[in-house]
């Protein structure tokens, strides 16, 4: 209600206000004590609320690197998954105008906290937003790929580092408009990158980045943007041989093989008998297996997984 809200106003302009001056790594303590409830039980209604006060006071995020990663940060929380509400579309385009480019640090946390924005309203962005986006990571990756499979050196690598590669995989498994080729070529490099002990701490990313480009339900692409069947069979056959099949990589083979109804997206079933005794080997849920099996809807806990963290609450899309 409008009460919350102003308190909530108080809150954020004590930060990003002309004279405010409280620490921005306290300020969502504060919200949540001025929202009255944990971040998690924020409705949408809020969140957009929050987002709009936060648009508002953008020329606060210019005060210091850390006031910029905490604004961008909860931008994102608040206007995710970016689409959902009536004028969403509009927010999102505001976003994208306001902060495309026009990071004001050019702090590591600034860079990563805009990756996490951009990821977690990805379902808003247009195809070409998602491209422009796309494009200057796939290159980042291509090269991590080149130094990891053709042994370009030694030493740590200069790419990016690993909370920073981290969202750049997660992003770009989200980005559902980007061209079939792009999700191909990604998910090729992904594979084989996946093994790779040295790249341990971001296999969690790569995996679940795997999952959502070869999903055969997006979560809110179009059909048409699919990798085709024959495509993400080759995955499968990759990942059930995967010497650490751990439970990101079951959320990848459920997301890989998830039954449809659409026979131009839907594994044959001898592959998916395949995968249904594969899963059971590896203990996984009978929700799991029958979205295998017989397809259906997800589960929140699934759900929140696909998106990479819980929806608004009350906000339902797959």
């Amino acid at each position: 209600d409008e009460s919350v809200a102003a308190a909530c106003r108080v809150v954020l302009e004590g930060t990003f206000g002309p004279a405010g001056s409280d620490d921005p790594n306290t300020l969502l303590k504060r919200l949540v004590e001025a929202a009255g409830s944990e971040r998690h039980e924020w409705p949408t209604s809020l969140l957009r609320r929050i987002w709009e006060l936060l648009m508002e006071l953008e020329p606060g995020r210019r005060k210091s690197a850390r006031h910029e990663a905490r604004w961008l940060n909860l931008l994102g929380y608040a206007l995710r998954p970016g689409y959902g509400l009536a004028v969403d579309d509009w927010r999102v385009a505001e976003t994208w105008k306001t902060v495309q480019g026009k990071l004001a640090h050019a702090a590591p946390t600034s860079r990563t906290e805009s990756l996490i924005l951009w990821r977690r309203i990805a379902g808003g962005l247009i195809p070409g937003q998602q491209r422009a986006l796309a494009e200057p990571l796939l290159a980042t990756v291509r090269a991590l790929h080149k130094r990891h499979t053709s042994g370009g050196g030694k030493g740590s690598d200069p790419t990016f580092q690993p909370h920073e590669a981290l969202e750049v995989l997660r992003l770009l498994g989200a980005l559902e408009h980007l061209p079939v080729e792009s999700k191909i070529e990604l998910g090729r490099m992904l594979l084989d990158l996946l093994p790779k002990k040295k790249l341990e701490p971001i296999r969690a990313a790569v995996a679940w980045a795997l999952g959502r480009l070869g999903a055969r339900q997006p979560a809110y692409g179009p059909l048409n943007s699919v990798v085709p069947v024959g495509e993400a069979a080759a995955w499968l056959e990759r990942l059930l041989a995967e010497e650490r099949p751990d439970a990101m990589v079951q959320f990848t083979v459920v997301n890989l093989s998830r039954r449809t109804g659409d026979r131009f997206r839907d594994l044959a079933d001898d592959v998916r008998a395949r995968v249904l005794d594969w899963l059971a080997d590896q203990g996984a849920g009978e929700h799991a297996r029958a979205l295998v099996r017989e397809g259906g809807q997800l589960d929140a806990e699934e759900q929140s997984r696909v998106f990479g963290e819980a929806l608004p609450k009350g906000l339902r899309l797959m």
